[in-house]
């Protein structure tokens, strides 16, 4: 092919060596790095700063719908969460919990709490270490109408202790696991959680 006129064809038809392709700096040269291939910067649509300038522009974006969602969000603004009624708990009156009987079921229910995994989930009043975030605080429990985020009807102690005993049977899909605990656990823990009003 040597001597023979370079043919249109695009990028891939055969060229002829000559003045055009000696003039350009091949990129495997020792100032620019690469493989034998030839610089085309000059030809790029876009300067080689404008992906690191897109970049930051990204970041500043982000930064921006970051900062604006949490000043928009309520929650945070405020310092309590949102959700109903039935999700949130009534704010803990105090630290100590309600007094119970010394020997009551209740009593033992208290004794037995900090025993099990319920205070790593949630916030019990009167429970030492129970100051869990991930379920709902149990401050007035007793007087929801529904619990498990609404989707069980909560009529008395009964109510509560087939909802500790076996959630998971209760309400298909929630998070709060089945603990084992045996029927007189339980009981003495609904006992406890009744107090919470």
């Amino acid at each position: 092919m040597q001597g023979e006129p370079e043919r249109s064809g695009g990028a891939l038809a055969p060229r002829q060596a000559g003045a055009d392709l000696a003039e350009r700096t091949p990129l495997g040269s020792t100032t620019t790095g690469g493989a034998g291939l030839f610089d085309h910067t000059a030809r790029d649509p876009f300067a080689p700063s404008a992906g690191r300038w897109a970049g930051v522009v990204g970041l500043l974006v982000v930064v921006g719908v970051t900062g604006w969602l949490v000043a928009a969000n309520p929650s945070l603004s405020s310092g309590k969460a949102g959700g109903t009624a039935t999700q949130l708990g009534q704010p803990a009156a105090a630290a100590a919990g309600p007094e119970v009987a010394p020997g009551s079921p209740a009593a033992e229910g208290l004794a037995l709490i900090p025993t099990k995994p319920c205070g790593g989930c949630h916030t019990i009043p009167g429970v030492q270490g129970a100051s869990g975030q991930v379920g709902p605080n149990l401050a007035g429990v007793a007087s929801r109408p529904k619990i498990a985020a609404g989707a069980v009807a909560n009529s008395g102690p009964d109510d509560l202790k087939a909802w500790i005993m076996n959630a998971p049977g209760v309400k298909p899909g929630t998070l709060m696991p089945n603990e084992g605990l045996t029927d007189d656990e339980a009981t003495k823990i609904a006992a406890y959680l009744e107090t919470l009003k």
